[in-house]
């Protein structure tokens, strides 16, 4: 129950984050709020992160849906040996979610985040959940294989 309510609070600030932008952002060049780090940029996305299968709305809306039922059932049948992987996967599936609205809406991702201090794609707060959670999970993952190594007294 906690999981569903806390995925539904992250799509709706995703939401509303991807709004404010619309609303704030268009036509206006990009915006610094911190030197050398951060700024505004609006910019629609056609595709999945690095905009890789720009274009590919509909496969991108089929996949994304498959994995995030998939990504669901899992949580829902608590098929996750931690809380730490059960924790990674809802903010997985709340920034898929997010993303994935915006693909049926708009045929798009609004996209509004930038580093100004390298080379990177504008991206949005779904991309950071998305992101987070694989980080959480893949972490999560080396340290309980080390450390169930280190128990058997294996190196």
């Amino acid at each position: 129950m906690y999981n569903l309510l806390f995925i539904v609070v992250l799509v709706a600030l995703d939401q509303l984050f991807k709004h404010l932008a619309t609303k704030m952002l268009v036509d206006i060049v990009p915006v610094v709020v911190i030197p050398h780090l951060i700024g505004f940029n609006y910019v629609h996305n056609y595709g999945a992160g690095f905009s890789i299968l720009s274009g590919k709305v509909d496969f991108l809306i089929i996949f994304t849906a498959v994995a995030l039922v998939a990504i669901a059932v899992a949580i829902v049948a608590k098929k996750f040996d931690n809380k730490v992987d059960e924790f990674a996967f809802v903010l997985i599936l709340a920034g898929g979610v997010g993303n994935l609205i915006d693909r049926v809406v708009n045929g798009y991702v609004v996209d509004y985040l930038e580093f100004l201090f390298m080379e990177f794609p504008v991206f949005n707060f779904a991309d950071i959940l998305i992101c987070t959670g694989v980080g959480l999970f893949v972490l999560n993952t080396i340290v309980t294989e080390f450390f169930s190594k280190k128990k058997k007294g294996e190196n």
